[in-house]
C-alpha cells in the first residue's frame, strides 16, 4: 500500500495528494467547516441569551410551541418536539417549578397530562425571543 492511498478488497484507492500543512487551510476555506465554525459560534450566543432567562434551546420550543397551540397533552407536546417523554419530563420540570408552565391531568382521561404556558412564561418567552432575535441579527451583521 502507497502513502497515499487505502487498501480495500486488493486495490488501492487515493485520497488525494496530502502536503503536510495544507490540510487545515484547504479545510478553513471549505464553506461546509466555515458554516460549521459559524454554527458553533452562534449556538453558544444562544445559549447565553436563554441561560440569561433561564432557558435552554428547548424549553424555549416548548414554550413557543404552547403559546402557538395552546394547552396541549404531555404525550402530544413530547411527539411535536420529537423527544422521548422522559426526557420531555426533564425539560418541563424546571419550567414546572419556576411557574411557567403549569401541569394538570386531563378531566376527561385521568392519564392524561395536560401542559399550559402561564402568564409569566408567556412574559418569558416575549423577552427571550426578543432578545434571541436580536443575537440574529447582531450575528448575521458580524
Amino acid at each position: 500500500m502507497g502513502d497515499h492511498g487505502q487498501r480495500y478488497a486488493g486495490r488501492v484507492t487515493s485520497i488525494g495528494p496530502y502536503r503536510a500543512g495544507e490540510v487545515l487551510g484547504s479545510v478553513s476555506s471549505r464553506t461546509g467547516f466555515l458554516l460549521s465554525v459559524l454554527g458553533d459560534g452562534f449556538q453558544r450566543r444562544i445559549r447565553e441569551v436563554l441561560a440569561a432567562h433561564g432557558l435552554k434551546p428547548r424549553q424555549l420550543r416548548i414554550l413557543d410551541l404552547l403559546g402557538e397551540h395552546g394547552p396541549v397533552g404531555q404525550r402530544e407536546l413530547a411527539e411535536l418536539m420529537s423527544v422521548d417523554q422522559s426526557v420531555l419530563v426533564g425539560l418541563l420540570n424546571p419550567l414546572d417549578t419556576a411557574r411557567l408552565v403549569k401541569r394538570q391531568r386531563d378531566a376527561n382521561d385521568r392519564r392524561r397530562h395536560v401542559v399550559t404556558i402561564t402568564a409569566a412564561g408567556e412574559r418569558r418567552l416575549a423577552k427571550a425571543d426578543q432578545e434571541f432575535r436580536e443575537a440574529e441579527d447582531a450575528f448575521s451583521e458580524s
